[in-house]
């Protein structure tokens, strides 16, 4: 049986005549008779009674709308599953999320996922393209039309030191304290909330000095181990050397914002719900 025969069938249920019903689908009304025709043949009993007025269900036509209605459906979802079936998601991973994004993947049961490092920047332009289908993030400012994001993790900021540091035996610190200490700064996409946590020293007419950048998340946490300076970048859900230790700050700080970024017309939704059971579970 030919399926676009019986979703003509619906369109004329739905229209209540074959006049509408063939303006609504785009082709001749003589051609749509004929395949109404052709599928009331196959069936053997007659789908529509016809009257001057337009077109009625017939009781067997009810019936068989019924269950067409729900085969039709059944269809559809097993097409878009088997199209799915050996494709892989691509999801961008910002510079120091990798344990946010194991906790990410641990929730995925049938998604192929391919893991891209890939900045936060570079991530919204290429989902707002197509070319990436998720990502985890840095807060942005803005996001173009067409990329969503939510908000999945709230680091409180924590100074990274080495054990041997001078300031490591302290409960807290306060800014003043790390004001007189080399900040060790990444020069990834996370500069952006490292400019908020030199802002904090700036609102308390405090100077940072400044020490060596680094490329990268890993880099920042060898320079520290190597008696650099200190880090406010550093989460405390990263894994770091026993060297190092993480120690609260006692002025009010930014917390590290984690969002996950998708594109609203990508087919995500496993890994939509993944990420809100991440934000819910903090």
């Amino acid at each position: 049986m030919d399926l676009r025969y019986v979703r003509y069938a619906m369109a004329i249920a739905r229209a209540g005549s074959l006049r509408r019903a063939a303006a609504a689908l785009h082709i001749a009304q003589p051609t749509l008779s004929e395949q109404l025709r052709a599928l009331e043949k196959e069936i053997g009993v007659e789908l529509f009674s016809r009257s001057s007025s337009g077109v009625q269900l017939t009781e067997a036509g009810e019936a068989f709308l019924a269950q067409a209605t729900v085969a039709i459906d059944a269809f559809e979802r097993a097409v878009v599953a088997a199209r799915s079936t050996g494709q892989t998601a691509r999801l961008g991973v910002a510079d120091g999320l990798a344990d946010v994004a194991a906790r990410l993947l641990a929730q995925l049961h049938s998604v192929r996922l391919r893991v891209a490092p890939m900045g936060t920047a570079e991530q919204i332009v290429s989902i707002a393209d197509g070319a990436l289908q998720a990502g985890l993030g840095y807060a942005p400012g803005s996001l173009p039309r067409g990329v969503a994001r939510m908000l999945v993790h709230r680091f409180p900021v924590r100074a990274l030191l080495h054990r041997d540091h001078h300031l490591a035996t302290s409960e807290a610190l306060s800014l003043s304290d790390l004001a007189g200490e080399p900040l060790v700064m990444p020069e990834s996409d996370a500069v952006a909330g490292a400019r908020r946590f030199l802002e904090g020293f700036v609102r308390h007419r405090l100077h940072p000095r400044l020490g060596p950048a680094a490329t990268t998340h890993d880099l920042v946490i060898n320079l520290v181990e190597e008696g650099a300076g200190y880090a406010l970048c550093v989460h405390e859900g990263t894994t770091v050397p026993d060297a190092l230790c993480f120690i609260p700050i006692k002025e009010e700080v930014p917390p590290l914002e984690v969002v996950f970024l998708w594109n609203r017309q990508s087919d995500v939704h496993e890994l939509v719900s993944a990420a809100r059971h991440l934000a819910r579970s903090g």
